[in-house]
């Protein structure tokens, strides 16, 4: 089992980071790598029995949903949400919370060196608290996006990759 858990260790990591090279070549995450990547989770998890395959099919599940939520509210774009789901399904359902909050802190900590990096840190979070505000006084709803800041063309799946790769050393390592 331990072989197991090392190979898919290297398959999450290079799906990370393909989606990560991907997207800062062309701002997209391609369909065939977030499907690729949702695909080798949920093979190695049935490499590991019928209740790994079943936790990662439900983790599949559960990221879809959070994911297509999180795009409609204009949260993410659908290459990013893709990819977060296909971590999911490396994930299961169990560990999904920790897994998103990873990937989160690592795109907002990426993002906010981003910003840095292009004078652009002020305008990013008055960008961001406007848009917050917006939806907390719009009932939920996300306004179209705000911004157009170079700050705001950040790669995000990059940060959400070293969140995901970070995410699976820090959570053992191990297939649902």
């Amino acid at each position: 089992m331990a072989a197991l858990n090392g190979l898919a260790g290297v398959a999450l990591t290079s799906f990370s980071l393909a989606a990560g090279i991907a997207d800062i070549r062309s701002r997209r995450i391609p369909n065939w790598l977030t499907v690729g990547g949702a695909g080798l989770g949920v093979g190695f998890a049935a490499l590991g029995g019928a209740g790994s395959l079943l936790h990662a099919l439900e983790g599949l599940t559960a990221g879809l949903a959070i994911g297509v939520a999180l795009f409609l509210f204009k949260a993410l774009g659908a290459g990013d949400a893709k990819f977060m789901a296909a971590i999911a399904a490396w994930a299961g359902w169990e560990r999904l919370p920790s897994a998103y909050l990873a990937m989160l802190a690592g795109g907002a900590t990426l993002a906010l060196a981003w910003s840095i990096r292009h004078r652009m840190l002020r305008a990013t979070l008055i960008s961001t608290s406007a848009m917050v505000g917006a939806v907390v006084s719009n009932g939920g709803r996300m306004p179209p996006m705000m911004g157009g800041t170079p700050a705001g063309k950040f790669p995000y799946a990059v940060g959400l990759g070293v969140g995901a790769i970070a995410w699976w050393f820090w959570a053992g390592g191990v297939v649902p």
